[in-house]
């Protein structure tokens, strides 16, 4: 960076001297010190992964179980482990497997679901979750056309670490565009400022995309149907109005929570109060 600022003070090409270029100078130093900042903010992708030797060991003697046959007793050793604190989607999508073999459909959707939480773009984990709703009693329409169940489907493949990335990058290279412009004249002048405006997009719309997933993961909890079927009333009790009923491995949002039920709304915006032993969050 120190030969690029030498050379850029020596160019004749600026109309306003010395001082126009030392005011270049210091605009670049602002641009870096102001992305600087906006990369400290933006948090580091990673992955869960299984921590320790046991752990590993615990977790290759329930794909020996699953292997034999033995599909709960692989769920029960796929569980402890996740009781024990790891969360890693491809431990998430064996438990499914695991469940689903044993009969235990509601299991199976929660545990992909919450695969697909961290590998939102897992084709094998989406396909099954697609084929166990396809097996459920509760059908949901997808209520909308191909383009918007296209447009969906890549909205929902974007991880928040992913949308940081993009804001990052989006940002970094806006910076870099906008700075280098002001060294420049003719058409690098105007293909750059087409560059920024570019990046500037990309910018914006990651950063969108990251405040409202943010914003999503934050204020709204989903949970799975557990037992075989699940009665909603009008209240938290069963003294209150029937509204409906859903069963095993359907997926709602939990709106509030009273004592040991709660407020559950279903995808065509139907609510009630249900017991919350019912359900399990993702």
């Amino acid at each position: 960076m120190n030969h690029l600022l030498e050379h850029d003070m020596g160019h004749s090409g600026f109309p306003t001297g010395t001082q126009g270029a030392h005011d270049r100078i210091r605009g670049l130093l602002l641009w870096i010190s102001a992305f600087a900042l906006f990369a400290a903010a933006v948090p580091p992708a990673h992955a869960a992964a299984p921590g320790d030797s046991e752990a590993a060991a615990r977790y290759n003697r329930a794909g020996g179980l699953y292997r034999k046959g033995k599909f709960r007793e692989a769920l029960d050793m796929y569980e402890s482990l996740i009781k024990s604190g790891i969360r890693d989607p491809d431990l998430y999508y064996n438990a499914a497997n695991a469940a689903y073999r044993a009969r235990m459909i509601g299991r199976a959707a929660l545990y992909l679901e919450r695969s697909i939480r961290l590998s939102p773009s897992d084709h094998d984990a989406l396909a099954n979750l697609e084929f166990i709703n396809s097996q459920k009693q509760d059908k949901e329409s997808s209520g909308g056309n191909a383009v918007a169940a296209f447009l969906a489907r890549q909205y929902n493949s974007i991880t928040v670490n992913a949308a940081a990335a993009w804001s990052g990058t989006g940002f970094a290279l806006m910076m870099l565009c906008a700075t280098v412009v002001f060294f420049l004249l003719g058409w690098k002048r105007s293909a750059l400022l087409v560059a920024a405006a570019t990046f500037c997009l990309v910018f914006a719309v990651s950063t969108g995309i990251l405040v409202q997933k943010t914003r999503h993961s934050s204020t709204t909890v989903e949970a799975v149907v557990m037992t075989p079927e699940v009665n909603a009333y009008s209240g938290p009790c069963t003294d209150n109005t029937h509204i409906f009923t859903v069963h095993e491995g359907t997926k709602v949002t939990v709106e509030r929570r009273q004592d040991s039920w709660w407020l559950i709304r279903l995808k065509s915006g139907v609510g009630g109060w249900a017991a919350a032993d019912s359900l399990e969050t993702i």
